[in-house]
């Protein structure tokens, strides 16, 4: 019998013990308004400002201190999970004795009932007051981060525009000061063409303003169905004045019949302008012979259609290729200069919000020079045209 009693008193030593140790208090309540409680562990002191006697005695009540925002909610939880005699966990606000309020963790379940019927719970409470102010001070640099990359790409959205005009623009420049030209040495049939071709190049700049304008009013792109070959076409007519200029050639390779495809033909557009532009001006920095062509080319494999641009240039340094589609980077030494980074960011960007992924390899790998470009779009019909 005393090795009974001596066991049952070390069980009680080891339980006083645990309770002291813990971070937060150990308790035993009546489900009744504002939990009335007939055991407190001494860890509550700590955390209300109020001793276990106090709260034994009932001469306060855990409810009573609870915020007044918080207890009802809290009480219908508790009252649902004892209804199903299922644990529960409840966070809230707890005002003590002393001091600011506190953020406290909360979770018992339903141990028995009383004579009555009423409830007994056993429990366990903690403060989380820090854990809640961390969170707290997490979601406000959040917010901040969330309003910095809100502010660079607006930074972005304003280079973009003027990356996407400044291929019109100057196109247009240089066809003004050479209908100028003509005009002063009388050349009026020739005239007519230049000005077909300014007109071309302000369409062009106006339907890159229109994209802007409507992806400033909704996230999602307009997408029609678009025959390919068609469009690719238009491409290799809009890139060949600057193709000309730099004295290469674009090679359209395309099969005899193409599917349509759903995309927008604008966005469509300014990505694979933007890679046949930064694919000449890599030719140009290698010192391609004049009359060296860009090849622009279209196949269709496993329902997708695959556009490429291959220029022949001296391709993408490696120390490139974890950077390179990030907005601001460049490949000085392969002639991409600044700016490309930009046009690829945007570039990858519309091609993913088309379902379709951007992509490069360098040619070397099969025996040339140069890089090539390519993305895919998911076809739109079955039939070709």
């Amino acid at each position: 019998m005393t090795q009974l009693t001596d066991t049952h008193d070390n069980a009680d030593d080891g339980l006083q013990t645990l309770f002291k140790n813990l971070p937060g208090m150990a308790y035993r309540c009546l489900n009744l308004p504002h939990w009335p409680m007939s055991f407190v562990s001494e860890g509550c002191e700590a955390l209300c400002g109020y001793s276990s006697q106090e709260l034994e005695t009932q001469s306060i009540l855990w409810g009573d201190f609870t915020h007044r925002h918080d207890v009802a909610e809290v009480d219908r939880q508790v009252r649902e999970a004892a209804a199903c005699d299922q644990p529960f966990e409840v966070e809230y606000r707890i005002v003590p004795r002393l001091g600011p309020n506190k953020w406290v963790w909360e979770r018992g379940r339903v141990v028995g009932r009383s004579a009555d019927g009423t409830a007994i719970i056993e429990g366990f409470i903690t403060d989380i007051t820090s854990l809640r102010n961390a969170e707290l001070m997490v979601n406000e640099q959040r917010a901040q981060l969330a309003h910095v990359e809100r502010l660079n790409t607006l930074g972005e959205m304003t280079a973009a525009i003027a990356h996407e005009l400044n291929q019109p623009l100057t196109a247009i420049a240089m066809y003004s000061k050479s209908a100028n030209l003509l005009a002063q040495q009388g050349q009026y049939n020739k005239l007519l063409e230049v000005m077909e071709k300014v007109t071309q190049q302000s369409h062009r700049a106006g339907a890159v303003i229109e994209r802007m304008q409507a992806m400033s009013y909704q996230t999602s792109h307009q997408q029609d169905q678009v025959n390919p070959t068609q469009l690719l076409r238009e491409i290799k007519d809009l890139a060949q004045i600057e193709a000309q200029v730099r004295h290469f050639t674009i090679d359209l390779k395309l099969p005899a019949h193409l599917p349509l495809i759903s995309c927008d033909p604008i966005q469509i557009q300014q990505v694979i302008l933007n890679l046949l532009r930064n694919g000449m001006q890599a030719m140009q920095t290698h010192q391609c012979a004049p009359g060296s062509a860009i090849e622009l080319s279209a196949i269709v494999e496993q329902q997708q259609l695959w556009i490429t641009v291959a220029d022949q240039g001296t391709g993408i340094e490696d120390s490139m290729k974890e950077t390179l589609f990030l907005a601001f980077s460049s490949n000085k030494h392969t002639g991409k200069a600044a700016g490309m980074g930009l046009g690829l960011t945007i570039g990858k960007a519309i091609i993913e919000a088309h379902g379709g992924r951007l992509n490069y390899r360098n040619l070397a790998s099969v025996g040339t020079s140069g890089a090539e470009f390519f993305f895919n779009l998911s076809l739109d019909a079955q039939e070709t045209i």
